[in-house]
């Protein structure tokens, strides 16, 4: 493999990382923005600073199945999914999808660290 094709694929797999990464911190934000609770003015409009991240965030979910060995933007997308359209039916499917991205990045997690470690 050439130098820039390394190069391009290593700046493919930190753009994926940065965006599991913020992920991991915003959807469980979004997770206590979406439960059915009063909420204020500023905390909508933080709300709509995170769809406006997850609707104009447009990657094939294979693309981290070949750049981190993982489904970890398809749990991303099913759980904000989820979330955004939370209601008292879906409130567990919505739980245990949330879940399931947490314990992906947790494994993604060792596995960057067990990386960086060699």
């Amino acid at each position: 493999m050439e130098a820039k094709n390394i190069k391009s694929l290593n700046s493919a797999v930190y753009v994926m990382r940065h965006f599991v990464e913020l992920s991991a911190t915003l959807l469980p934000i979004y997770e206590k923005m979406t439960r059915n609770e009063p909420h204020s003015v500023h905390s909508e409009d933080d709300k709509k600073r995170i769809d406006v991240v997850y609707e104009t965030y447009n990657v094939n979910p294979r693309t981290s199945e070949f750049l981190l060995g993982s489904n970890i933007v398809a749990l991303i997308k099913d759980t904000y999914n989820e979330l955004k359209n939370r209601s008292k039916s879906n409130e567990k499917i919505a739980q245990e999808q949330l879940e399931a991205f947490q314990e992906e990045y947790a494994k993604l997690k060792q596995d960057w660290y067990i990386t960086l470690m060699n």
